[in-house]
């Protein structure tokens, strides 16, 4: 587990850049290794591909939430286009994270990183539309999946 770490926090700094270098993110990364190797039946590079996708999903959901508290919260309220449509707490952050584990935990835990993504951009974008509620997220993304195929 600790090199699987090692491996998608040395590309998530690349990616992301040193400021995404934060306790929170560690714990997140940590928590999601961790359940990726409870599961059993998955490869290192299988969960490091997984953990690379979520704890990026999770950070620019951090990003478009930040982008709310830095004074941008009085246009979305008056113009919520102004916004596209994003001004995430850290409750609707919470939300999408506890979503997107609640597929995963639904899921075989062989799904291709393509199938993961899809599942990500959904929670992302539904959550981009207003929904708060991590179980009709979790619908809404198992929904565009089984579309997918």
């Amino acid at each position: 587990m600790a090199r699987a770490f090692d491996a998608v926090w040395e590309r998530f700094l690349a990616i992301e850049g040193d400021e995404a270098d934060t306790a929170e993110n560690r714990a997140r990364l940590a928590a999601r290794i961790v359940a990726l190797a409870r599961s059993g039946d998955i490869e290192e590079h299988e969960r490091v591909e997984a953990a690379l996708i979520h704890i990026r999903v999770l950070a620019e959901a951090t990003r478009l939430g930040q982008r709310d508290k830095t004074g941008t919260a009085f246009a979305a309220a008056v113009h919520p286009e102004a916004q596209g449509g994003h001004a995430f707490t850290p409750e609707t952050i919470a939300a999408m994270s506890t979503a997107l584990d609640r597929c995963l935990d639904e899921l075989p835990f062989r799904i291709p990183s393509d199938a993961l993504k899809l599942l990500s951009s959904s929670i992302l974008e539904e959550a981009s539309r207003g929904e708060r509620d991590s179980g009709r997220l979790r619908l809404h993304a198992l929904e565009a999946l089984k579309a997918r195929q």
